[in-house]
C-alpha cells in the first residue's frame, strides 16, 4: 500500500506572483480541512456573486437581442439603459466582493449528526499584501 502522505506532489508556485502564492495557500488550507473534518462546504457567497453577474449578463444579452431585432438608431435608448445597468451591476459586484465576501475563500457547515448541538458555521479568509514577500 502506498502512503497517502508520500504520494502527494508539492505545489509549484512562482514566489514573486503574490496572487498565485495566496491562491496556492488557500487551496492547501481547503484540502487540509476537507481531509481532516467531515464538513460540508457552504457556497452562499459564491452564489451571491454569480447571481449579480447573471443579472448583468441578462442585461447585456437583452441589449444584444433588442439591437438585432431593432437596428441601432431605433434601439439607442434600450442600449443606453442596458449598458448603464451592466456597469452599475459591475460596481455592485465589486462592492459585494469588498464588503460582503471580505477575502473569504472557504465556508463550512458543521452539523451535529445527533441533532443535539446547534449547527456551526466556519469561515476562513486570508489576506496577502500586494508585493509582500512574507
Amino acid at each position: 500500500m502506498v502512503d497517502e502522505e508520500k504520494s502527494v506532489e508539492p505545489m509549484r508556485v512562482n514566489k514573486w506572483d503574490s496572487n498565485a502564492v495566496k491562491n496556492a495557500l488557500d487551496d492547501a488550507v481547503k484540502k487540509a480541512l476537507a481531509k481532516k473534518f467531515d464538513w460540508s462546504e457552504k457556497h452562499s457567497l459564491t452564489d451571491g456573486r454569480l447571481f449579480i453577474s447573471f443579472i448583468a449578463v441578462c442585461f447585456a444579452g437583452f441589449a444584444l437581442v433588442w439591437d438585432y431585432l431593432h437596428p441601432f438608431p431605433a434601439s439607442r435608448p434600450i442600449l443606453i439603459i442596458c449598458v448603464l445597468s451592466y456597469f452599475v451591476l459591475m460596481g455592485v459586484l465589486q462592492l459585494y466582493i469588498w464588503y460582503v465576501e471580505k477575502n473569504v475563500f472557504y465556508q463550512a457547515v458543521d452539523e451535529d449528526p445527533t441533532g443535539k448541538l446547534p449547527t456551526s458555521y466556519w469561515t476562513w479568509s486570508s489576506k496577502l499584501k500586494k508585493y509582500d514577500d512574507m
